[in-house]
């Protein structure tokens, strides 16, 4: 501005107005009246909060909140009169809710799709145990102390372990206590590799993807795929859900009704044969999402958000009454900040996806043994649990390994019982899985690792320690406390491992015996009788 410049208009009065300017000045009063009706007329006399074209989303920002009368505490009755705000989405689940496959996580899976700001919680290669034993830590990274209008809850595929099953209630009872007024969605996924199969001449099960490796391995998305699955269909095979679909719904449904929530469910052909559209949806892998199945599901959950409201004010559970928790991992970023010791241990990575952006995971290795030292911050006991890895299918690449933890009392260290892992399952996975290892009291804790079996392809690994709370425990069938009599069981009938009946694991929630024939446990036992306790 040139310092001639005359501003002096500023503050002059407005000249006298000509009818003509009187007439423009009522047409832009006019105007601007109705511009300011149409500001203040309910959202659904206009459009729908959530508009949807083919499978694009519009806007998912966005849920009307009702203002003014309200009914109980946190409740909301509608009225002429809404205000909008950003709706707050927080995402629990497995790799289908973090994003396996997809080039970017912070965009592309389901829950981004909905609102680029919801906090996509969801932790690969794990379950509901993570939000069961870490809720606490796992919010407090994000959103400390604020509060959520939508939960999204995926773990559909971990409904049928018990221990999953058990943890899974933990988890969303959790929740539900720290966002009383969220809606919590239920997600209700599938996939084609671990769904459909067909039942062979001898009536035995066989899943698609084992068939398809024994007859060519084609790629799912490719022609030659498609072409094999029809010749099939043509000559005899009946493609069918797994018998077990129903029961996983049936779990779904009776753990949804428990915290109020709703089910948002995928797509799906109504019969099995009919699958070969719906392969686009899907990841290369037959298992994970496709970003077009992302898509798919994210315009599903919006079908069923379209119709719910959000309260004004919600509110936020004490973590007194959600309960504490501490977790500590390295799983996804390699950093672990805990004391570790032990000859040859170093923090391992392995590439979990071959991305233009790729992923690693990590965890501490063990080869010869050693110990990871922490602290139970909290005044009271807390129950602990150690993240291993677990690999399919038998005979695994991860040795059995023992487990003792160190405490501290007035006089000195007390050193528990053994306890005893089977990293290995009788499937083709790589996973997480939490071990109940004992309740620690408040302090110093060292928990010494002893790898027992030879000639493993890798070192036993630990991705993760965590404590929660006592009342929060859930079943880990996994980890075997070996009682003297089974030796000696083992020594009396001197019979095969296979025809053993044996007392048990430790149950976790009671510490008390009970029968399991499982032949994981059948085979721990053995081992370690002849191994380690001289059976």
């Amino acid at each position: 501005v040139g310092p001639n410049k005359d501003w002096s208009w500023r503050t002059m009065p407005f000249p006298a107005s000509s009818s003509h300017q009187q007439r423009t000045t009522v047409l832009l009063l006019l105007a601007v009246t109705i511009a300011t009706i149409c500001v203040w007329l309910p959202h659904d006399e206009l459009t729908p909060l959530f508009g949807r074209s083919g499978h694009t989303l519009k806007n998912h920002r966005v849920l009307s909140i009702p203002e003014g009368v309200t009914e109980g505490e946190g409740s909301a009755v509608q009225t002429q009169r809404r205000k909008a705000r950003e709706t707050r989405y927080v995402a629990f689940g497995t790799s289908t809710t973090w994003g396996h496959g997809l080039e970017n996580i912070e965009t592309d899976p389901y829950p981004k799709l909905i609102s680029r700001s919801a906090d996509n919680l969801a932790v690969r290669a794990a379950g509901p145990g993570v939000p069961a034993m870490c809720l606490k830590s796992m919010v407090e990274n994000v959103n400390p102390d604020g509060a959520y209008d939508v939960v999204f809850i995926e773990f559909y595929h971990r409904t049928l372990d018990p221990g999953d099953i058990d943890s899974f209630k933990i988890a969303v009872r959790r929740i539900r206590k720290r966002y009383p007024d969220a809606h919590l969605v239920f997600i209700r996924d599938w996939y084609i590799f671990g769904f459909i199969g067909f039942y062979n001449e001898r009536g035995v099960w066989t899943r698609i993807e084992d068939w398809n490796e024994r007859t060519g391995g084609e790629a799912l998305h490719s022609d030659a795929f498609a072409e094999k699955v029809r010749v099939a269909t043509k000559n005899g095979v009946k493609w069918e859900w797994y018998f077990k679909r129903d029961d996983r719904d049936v779990v779904l449904n009776e753990i949804a009704a428990t915290v109020g929530g709703r089910i948002a469910a995928m797509e799906a052909p109504e019969k099995a044969e009919d699958f070969l559209p719906f392969r686009k949806f899907f990841d290369p892998d037959g298992h994970h999402l496709s970003p077009e199945g992302h898509k798919l599901l994210a315009d599903r959950i919006g079908h069923l958000l379209e119709h719910l409201s959000i309260v004004d004010n919600p509110r936020v559970g004490p973590w007194d009454n959600v309960g504490d928790d501490m977790c500590v991992s390295w799983f996804l970023s390699g950093e672990c900040p805990l004391e570790v010791h032990g000859d040859g241990v170093e923090m391992i990575s392995w590439l979990a996806e071959k991305k233009s952006h790729p992923h690693y995971k990590y965890g501490l290795g063990f080869p010869n043994g050693g110990a990871i030292m922490f602290n139970n911050p909290f005044n009271k006991p807390m129950d602990m649990y150690l993240d291993f890895m677990r690999e399919g299918p038998f005979p695994g690449i991860y040795p059995i390994t023992e487990i003792i933890v160190e405490t501290f009392g007035p006089n000195g260290s007390i050193l528990s019982k053994p306890f005893y892992i089977n990293p290995s399952v009788d499937r083709a996975v790589h996973f997480v899985q939490p071990a109940f290892i004992g309740t620690v009291p408040p302090g110093d804790i060292i928990v010494h690792v002893r790898p027992l079996e030879e000639g493993k392809k890798e070192a036993f690994r630990i991705a993760g320690i965590n404590i929660s709370e006592i009342n929060d425990r859930f079943a880990t069938p996994d980890v075997h406390i070996i009682q003297p009599q089974e030796c000696a069981l083992l020594r009396q009938e001197q019979a095969p491992a296979a025809n053993l009946r044996l007392s048990g694991f430790a149950d976790p929630k009671s510490i008390q015996i009970k029968e399991n024939n499982d032949m994981s446990r059948v085979a721990v036992v053995k081992f370690v009788c002849d191994n380690v306790l001289n059976g």
